[in-house]
């Protein structure tokens, strides 16, 4: 099941947008591999992938945030750390052999496009967007 890109998921800030792709692109690879009959290869790209986007994207994301004086910040990277909590804790069940860890880590992920990007990213890019001295 391919994944694409919709208006309804732009922050309306290019470089945090584009980084979001990166995670749709990360879950296309994966369901790519699968379909290929590749699974392992599919579920190890996931997984490093994953991995990667969230130690970037997270850091790009709240050092965007700091010097606009973004008020929901602290809340923002709590969630952040939520995300790795729940990505780190698939990563251990997968290594120990739970199989179903993949489908709770697809799961999350498509969670977090359709509630965390939709909608609490979108909350910065507007207080972005918003006219000078207007909060």
């Amino acid at each position: 099941m391919r994944i694409e890109w919709t208006e309804d998921l732009s922050t309306g800030v290019p470089e945090m947008d584009e980084q979001h792709r990166r995670l749709i692109a990360l879950l296309n690879e994966f369901y790519t591999a699968v379909e290929r009959g590749e699974r392992e290869e599919g579920i190890r790209l996931l997984f490093e992938g994953v991995d990667q986007y969230a130690l970037f994207h997270f850091s790009a994301e709240e050092a965007f945030m700091e010097p606009i004086g973004y008020p929901d910040l602290a809340s923002h990277r709590e969630t952040h750390r939520m995300f790795r909590r729940e990505y780190l804790t698939a990563a251990e069940r997968y290594k120990a052999g739970n199989r179903k860890a993949v489908r709770d880590l697809v799961a999350f992920l498509f969670s977090w496009l359709y509630t965390h990007i939709q909608k609490t990213d979108k909350r910065y890019g507007i207080f972005a967007r918003r006219p000078a001295g207007q909060e």
